[in-house]
């Protein structure tokens, strides 16, 4: 990316065109096809000095009438945009008000008791650096040999290990709050929570079948083989939420019924831009949101320890050895977004698409590089980062492909399959048209449509 484009992208004031046009590349291109040199030189000049000075002072005559325009369009700010990193547990900052636990039983000390499953040893959680694709060996089936500290010394046992599901669960749990409180779900990227997999431990006397040893400490070792450099204990999820408590205040507005009453939660003293919202239990009837609070209808006169999450929008901060990058689901701001937002439109044509996949926070690691409709199956489906949504009115098998090819901007890192899944299932959750399916490229993606339409 060229320096002109990177400066394009971070002004958001240049956002009317969905992409920039380089002058400057475009005439350095043709003047390669000049084979003089004497006149490849004049060229330049006047090409370069003379019409880029034009070119220039007009764009920026364009951008001030841009921002005139710009600024009488006005979506409202979103207050539930998720931010996600991942930290060395004993580096965690508990003054950072930005950033907290996934789960909060990742900072206890005696963290095998909540995480037991009948039947079954936990023997530690562990993060692998690897990509989607190199997950892959990562199955409940594999076996790995490794050792458990007792009293009596290291015994030597086998292991197993799964997908951590308290992560999922959580992401889970989180659109069912969106929806008891009629908020819009937006796509949470989870390409960090879907890395932490927890160690089971079995009983090697019995062929590896999975029958649970009570270990008598947490020691466990763990021989990963050749894949021992991408493991990594004793990391846990941050995200930008914490779980706030409040119990019923000193007054309570009647409900027209005469039967239930009114609670309100209160946003005047708290930050304009963070979003806050309550957690149904079995005693609320009802969630409203209105301008400076939050009515909670109930049968209950009086109650207490009743949850609301707290969404922190603030600028993310990232505290000592918080090293890892930020993965979040917020969209840039563009005029395109603005007008087509106003408007409540959404365009299916390939710039609107386009235009859909660069306003997400992806562009660290891919971007879109073309888009086209496909009627076989040849390319696999992706695993949703909406998987507990549903497929919707049209079933996946009916539907046509649309395929998104991805340029890799880091080839081989390890979060591209991830960020590409993440960006998919995002335009799925827009689209029921179509099955969305990605691939990634590291170069030029050659155009071999093997029988698709290109947008």
């Amino acid at each position: 990316m060229t320096q002109q484009h990177k400066n394009w992208y971070e002004n958001h004031a240049s956002t009317v065109l969905d992409y920039p046009f380089d002058f400057e590349r475009y005439i350095e291109k043709r003047l390669r096809e000049i084979e003089d040199l004497d006149e490849r030189k004049f060229a330049k000049e006047v090409l370069l000095e003379g019409l880029g000075k034009v070119i220039r002072c007009t764009e920026q005559k364009y951008k001030e009438l841009e921002r005139r325009v710009r600024d009488e369009i006005r979506i409202g700010d979103n207050r539930y945009e998720t931010v996600m990193t991942i930290v060395k547990r004993d580096v965690y900052d508990p003054a950072n008000g930005t950033l907290y636990p996934v789960d909060a039983m990742d900072l206890e000390k005696n963290r095998t008791m909540g995480i037991q499953e009948e039947g079954e040893v936990y023997g530690g959680t562990v993060y692998l650096e690897l990509s989607e694709s190199g997950m892959e060996g990562f199955v409940p089936e594999k076996i790995f040999p490794g050792t458990v500290r007792t009293e009596t010394g290291e015994a030597e046992t086998l292991f197993h290990i799964r997908p951590a599901k308290r992560y999922r669960q959580a992401v889970e749990g989180l659109y069912h709050i969106f929806l008891d409180n009629h908020i819009p779900w937006e796509t949470v990227n989870t390409g960090y929570l879907d890395r932490f997999y927890d160690i089971w431990m079995c009983d090697p006397a019995k062929n590896g079948e999975r029958i649970p040893i009570q270990p008598e400490t947490e020691d466990v070792t763990v021989h990963f083989g050749g894949l021992e450099p991408y493991v990594h204990y004793d990391m846990i999820p941050l995200w930008n939420m914490e779980w706030l408590e409040f119990d019923s205040e000193d007054f309570m507005l009647p409900a027209l019924d005469g039967i239930c009453y009114e609670h309100a939660f209160s946003l005047d003293s708290r930050e304009e831009r963070d979003g806050y919202l309550v957690c149904s239990n079995e005693d609320i009837m009802e969630i409203r949101h209105e301008t400076d609070r939050i009515i909670v209808k109930s049968k209950k006169e009086t109650f207490e320890d009743w949850k609301v999450l707290h969404m922190i929008q603030t600028k993310t901060i990232q505290s000592l050895d918080y090293t890892a990058a930020l993965l979040t689901n917020r969209r840039k701001d563009s005029f395109g977004r603005r007008s087509l937002e106003e408007n409540g439109v959404r365009l299916m044509t390939r710039a609107g698409l386009m235009r859909r996949l660069m306003e997400l926070d992806v562009e660290k690691w891919i971007e879109p590089e073309e888009i086209q409709v496909c009627d076989k199956e040849e390319y696999p489906a992706l695993r949703s980062m909406d998987w507990f949504v549903g497929e919707g009115m049209f079933p996946m098998d009916s539907r046509r492909t649309l395929l998104i090819v991805f340029r890799e901007k880091q080839p081989g890192y390890y979060l591209n399959d991830s960020m590409m899944r993440f960006a998919v299932s995002c335009l799925q959750q827009e689209i029921c048209e179509y099955r969305c399916v990605g691939i990634l490229t590291d170069g030029a993606w050659e155009n071999e449509t093997k029988g698709g339409d290109r947008l």
